[in-house]
């Protein structure tokens, strides 16, 4: 998917050694896509985190690829340590189903 390299190189140059990894799950990841499909993304990075502040924070850019690549990118952060930790359905699944990029 054209939309993930780009948001990789974002990510890694706004965070820096703060990033840790980018997971796309949901649908995308199991390939059960359908026009119109959002892209699901998981985007976790070393701790402090303040995740509204982090959606804030990349909104300007997240917004502009998609309208760039016409679809819609939902991202949700944690830190690394919450994931490694966690143990929700969610983070269940996207463990087994999500694909680092």
């Amino acid at each position: 998917m054209e939309v993930l390299l780009p948001l990789r190189t974002y990510l890694q140059q706004l965070y820096q050694e703060r990033f840790d990894r980018l997971v796309l799950f949901g649908s995308q990841a199991r390939g059960m896509a359908h026009f119109g499909s959002d892209v699901d993304v998981l985007i976790v990075l070393h701790d402090p985190i303040d995740e509204s502040e982090e959606l804030y924070r990349t909104s300007p850019f997240v917004a502009q690829l998609c309208l760039d690549h016409n679809l819609l990118v939902s991202r949700l952060f944690m830190s690394t340590s919450r994931y490694e930790a966690e143990n929700s359905p969610l983070l269940r699944n996207i463990r087994s189903e999500g694909v680092v990029i």
